[in-house]
């Protein structure tokens, strides 16, 4: 007789294949690739401020900002089981987005996968009243005339300057993405996560620029304390 019962591996692509039309339900589409379109937010993070792998340690979490700009795997669980992070999430003071690492050397499909996973899960957060403020991931030209859609106009966004300074070709890119960033979407402030170039400010008077440290500079900090 044959066996007809799905097994775990073969459900997993399946099932995360839907992640996407889960948390993006009652979304109005927009752009080229559906993404859901985002709220505008004020929201400005104060106080203490972690890499979202800490949530789950903190004994209390109520004025701490979380952030995601640190290695992918560290917040894929919260891709993989959102629906179990939101309570500790509105516990929190706030939370940076989610920045599924947009490579400019990835394929198409992989950019356009991640992007829409950033942008999935901060709708829902917001549909779930967490304060979150989305990321606005880029990476290279090519991906300019997409990337952007979705984010709202004049809100918060949050970008990092992680791994990008140090490389002259990163460095052009990170340039051009965050004009073209302010040019589509008109950004009232600018969360900048790692070193803040002073260029910014400089050129976008007109944005407030918010600098939080990166994990590496925290942890530099506390080993050098």
């Amino acid at each position: 007789m044959r066996n007809n019962t799905i097994s775990n591996r073969e459900q997993k692509p399946i099932q995360f294949d839907l992640l996407p039309y889960v948390y993006a339900s009652g979304a109005r589409s927009v752009g080229r690739y559906g993404f859901p379109q985002l709220e505008a937010t004020d929201a400005v993070p104060s106080g203490r401020v972690l890499p979202f792998h800490y949530i789950t340690s903190c004994e209390d979490p109520s004025g701490i900002w979380f952030h995601c700009f640190e290695d992918d795997y560290q917040f894929e669980r919260l891709w993989r089981n959102l629906y179990y992070y939101i309570p500790l999430l509105k516990k929190a003071a706030g939370f940076i987005g989610p920045d599924f690492s947009m490579y400019r050397e990835d394929s198409q499909d992989s950019l356009v996968w991640n992007c829409r996973r950033n942008r999935c899960v901060v709708y829902a957060l917001q549909k779930a009243q967490v304060n979150v403020i989305p990321t606005g991931g880029f990476a290279g030209e090519e991906s300019w005339s997409w990337c952007y859609q979705s984010l709202p106009f004049e809100s918060t966004i949050a970008v990092t300057t992680n791994g990008v300074l140090s490389d002259p070709e990163a460095r052009r890119l990170f340039v051009g993405g965050i004009d073209e960033l302010v040019r589509q979407k008109n950004p009232r402030r600018l969360v900048i996560c790692g070193r803040c170039p002073r260029w910014i400010g400089l050129k976008y008077p007109e944005i407030e620029i918010v600098h939080i440290k990166s994990y590496s500079e925290q942890w530099h900090e506390r080993r050098c304390a």
